[in-house]
């Protein structure tokens, strides 16, 4: 083994969301984002 790796730590994060919208637009009061053209989602 390394002299520079004798101490390593892993992390792993797990979070959950309900009803979230990461794709909101903060301009239009959270909203999703939609293309205008097609009216789906980007």
């Amino acid at each position: 083994m390394s002299e520079n790796v004798k101490n390593r730590y892993e992390f792993v994060l797990f979070f959950d969301i309900e009803n979230g919208n990461p794709n909101g637009d903060p301009d239009a009061g959270n909203m999703p984002r939609i293309d205008a053209e097609t009216g789906l989602g980007w």
